[in-house]
């Protein structure tokens, strides 16, 4: 069985969405035209302080703080759409719960890998919703 939120059998990582635009089109649906643009900026302006508190907390051993900023990195990911990064961060936060050290090091340069592509398309976004 394979753990929810992870790809199914054959489909790597890299198959997924970076941005699952659905979910933005989902956002105007609940909130109008300015929560999604609302909700990619508060995710622009802090998802690189919950990365940093996943890799503070793996340089210094401090499983439990690497397990929260994976949390809250997916939770954010989650709200704007951001499913690769969603799934990874998913994936590092169980790791991370486990104190499994060395599988959350293997996994911090997908994640960084992941939050940067959907930075990029997250700003490509917001700048079509200001044309």
């Amino acid at each position: 069985m394979r753990p929810e939120g992870m790809p199914r059998k054959g489909e790597a990582m890299d198959d997924l969405p970076v941005v699952d635009e659905g979910a933005i089109e989902r956002l105007k649906e609940w909130g109008g035209e300015e929560l999604p643009r609302k909700m990619i900026e508060l995710f622009l302006d802090h998802s690189g302080d919950r990365l940093r508190q996943i890799r503070d907390g793996l340089t210094s051993g401090d499983a439990g703080r690497a397990e929260a900023g994976a949390h809250s990195l997916k939770s954010s990911a989650g709200n704007v759409g951001a499913v690769r990064l969603q799934k990874l961060t998913e994936k590092a936060e169980i790791t991370a719960e486990k104190e499994d050290m060395d599988g959350l090091r293997d996994l911090v340069p997908a994640v960084e890998k992941a939050h940067g592509e959907a930075v990029q398309e997250l700003r490509r976004l917001v700048g079509r919703m200001e044309s």
